[in-house]
């Protein structure tokens, strides 16, 4: 926001501000304000449009305008453009996806609204009197601006509009057809009209403010008007005086004057790191690139049971690295463990328990950021949420990759559920399809991505082909020799609980006919006649030493993005035969199949039992 000055009116020399002057003005913007407010109550000119209309989704792009984020203002000055991108960061959702209809005006401030702090705006940059002046929702004129350059670009009436009175200094450099807008709440307005319908798109990049106008039919805009074209120029070619800035000005008698912040403070940008679970590849990776982020986690509360020990690994660390700082939602994290509790054991809601409490987790950690976060690092389950509230907006992010997208997901167990239509676990849960594109679009927005699980890395390779890709290697734990049985037939250990998913049907069929006992290492399937045909099946419930006395360990998944059972068998000496699908690709001692290659999974297997020792890769496609 910005004092505004009239059309055609040459910018004085810059003066100290006075007090009295300060005084006059709070007094004659309230006046002007609640004027206007009565008479837009009276009488209103302009409606708030809403989005959630796609009519004009895919109309042609008629006019698009860029503009930087960060290059704008002083180093010193660094936390309140921090600031401003906070605010525009609010202010996109009023604005983004709205469709005006012919006719139809569209103003600046019917559509935002009051901006306050319980909103979510912060401190930010407003130019008054010459002067860069920290105030609440301030920057928002960047908006303003970019809104009235591509509404001139798209042939739209300009029905109000006020420039500003001085220039930021290192501003980054303006196109030749910029228009210059300021507001100010809420009687120092930008209205647009046109005569027919069109769509406005607002977007926040890492680094740009992005905006797009869509129509069906091209718009004619009336002839500018001269004092119009008057003030662009004036505008574009640097006539306004330069503004000095309240955090960066040697006038230190001034009643606005600032004192210079610390280091702290006004350094370019904070990094954060936002987890669900732990894992030991992510903990040495931060370790090593981000050790003095800020560090946002779950609580480590027993009511989490499976997840307890992951949460207090990610304590466990940051208590060792001492300098880390964490912060841990417990409100987010209680409600996530009962809820989580309640539906353990109900397969068609346990998938949507988890991701219920990955968006409390996610708007628990979103409350928490600071307009300083400028990079964020990002397990990926928590991607969707933040993308939907708009949390990545104008941030760098980093993705800790732990899964296949949901979309690839879904159509992984699709395809198996064609091979085995009796089995309903295949089918048991999808996503909201609004979230599912809300992942790929988050996706599609990160600047690097992270991994140890190799086919997840070479999807997201070709997904997110601008992305840096960095796989990391797996971390085997500590397990001591294990030797296979001799006594008949041989024993075949599946690491996982009987499910579809997890290549139990595969494994079923390639067992037929051929002597050996089975064991589970997690629960028995509901399908009671699952393993008929084969001799001698144990379940473990994932208690004890499963690894006793394995031939070899087995996984023929469709989806599995945590192979740790296949990594201590690893360990071990075990011979693993295991699917793509569970990423552990140049592993010494594994067999590769192809998810849902019965004959494959066959021969791989009896290929392992008769193998004496041969811990050498081989690929059966």
């Amino acid at each position: 926001m910005a004092q505004a000055r009239p059309l055609g009116v040459s910018a004085p020399a810059w003066q100290p501000p006075r007090r009295i002057d300060a005084i006059d003005f709070w007094l004659r913007s309230r006046l002007l304000a609640s004027a206007h407010a009565l008479r837009e109550a009276l009488r209103p000119s302009a409606r708030r449009w809403h989005g959630g209309t796609h009519a004009l989704a895919d109309a042609p792009v008629l006019a698009q305008y860029r503009t930087a984020l960060w290059s704008d203002g002083r180093a010193d000055e660094f936390p309140l453009v921090a600031g401003k991108v906070q605010n525009l960061r609010m202010a996109r959702h009023a604005f983004d996806a709205i469709e005006v209809p012919a006719g139809e005006v569209l103003s600046f401030w019917r559509q935002l609204g009051r901006p306050s702090a319980w909103r979510g705006f912060v401190q930010g940059r407003e130019l008054r009197g010459g002067c860069v002046v920290p105030t609440l929702a301030g920057g928002l004129c960047q908006l303003s601006n970019a809104l009235a350059t591509v509404a001139a670009r798209a042939g739209l009436e300009l029905v109000e509009r006020h420039g500003h009175t001085a220039r930021i200094e290192h501003a980054a450099g303006a196109a030749d057809d910029a228009v210059d807008a300021t507001v100010f709440w809420n009687y120092v307005d930008l209205k647009l009209r046109a005569r027919h319908a069109w769509r406005l798109e607002v977007e926040l990049t890492d680094g740009e403010l992005v905006l797009r106008i869509r129509a069906r039919s091209p718009i004619t805009m009336p002839a500018m008007p001269i004092a119009l074209r008057q003030a662009r120029e004036e505008g574009v070619g640097g006539a306004l005086p330069l503004a000095r800035g309240c955090l960066s000005c040697d006038q230190t008698a001034c009643f606005r004057h600032r004192p210079p912040l610390s280091p702290s403070a006004a350094r370019q940008g904070r990094t954060a790191v936002l987890l669900d679970a732990w894992t030991p590849e992510f903990a040495r990776y931060l370790g090593a690139h981000h050790a003095d982020a800020d560090r946002m986690q779950p609580v480590p509360l027993r009511l989490a049971f499976w997840r307890a020990r992951s949460a207090t690994g990610w304590h466990r660390e940051a208590a060792a690295e001492g300098s880390v700082s964490v912060q841990s939602p417990w409100w987010a994290s209680l409600r996530r463990a009962v809820w989580q509790r309640l539906w353990a054991r109900h397969a068609g809601r346990r998938q949507g328990s988890l991701i219920d409490g990955q968006r409390w987790l996610a708007l628990a950690f979103a409350a928490r950021l600071k307009p300083e976060h400028t990079q964020l690092v990002i397990d990926q389950a928590l991607l969707p949420h933040l993308q939907r509230i708009g949390a990545l907006d104008g941030r760098r992010v980093t993705v800790l990759a732990s899964a296949l997208p949901m979309a690839e997901i879904e159509r992984r167990l699709d395809a198996a559920a064609r091979r085995w239509p009796d089995d309903a676990t295949l089918r048991d849960f999808r996503a909201d399809p609004a979230l599912v594109q809300a992942e790929a679009a988050a996706l599609a927005r990160a600047a690097t991505v992270v991994t140890p699980h190799a086919d997840i890395a070479a999807h997201l390779a070709a997904l997110v082909p601008q992305a840096t890709s960095l796989q990391l290697d797996w971390v085997q734990p500590a397990a001591r020799a294990v030797a296979a049985s001799g006594d008949a037939p041989p024993l075949i250990v599946f690491a996982a609980s009987a499910l579809a998913r997890k290549g139990a049907r595969e494994l079923a069929a390639a067992l037929q006919g051929w002597p050996c006992r089975l064991r589970v290492l997690g629960s028995p399937s509901d399908d009671a006649q699952l393993w008929r045909g084969i001799g001698s099946v144990e379940y473990m419930h994932w208690r004890g030493d499963g690894l006793a006395g394995a031939c070899v360990v087995v996984l023929p998944a469709h989806v599995e993005h945590a192979p740790r059972a296949l990594l201590r068998a690893l360990a071990a000496g075990v011979p693993v035969v295991a699917s793509g699908a569970c990423g552990l690709a140049r592993s010494p001692g594994l067999r590769e199949v192809a998810a849902g290659n019965v004959e494959g999974l066959r021969e791989a297997l009896r290929n392992a039992c008769g193998a004496d020792g041969n811990k050498n890769i081989e690929s059966v496609s």
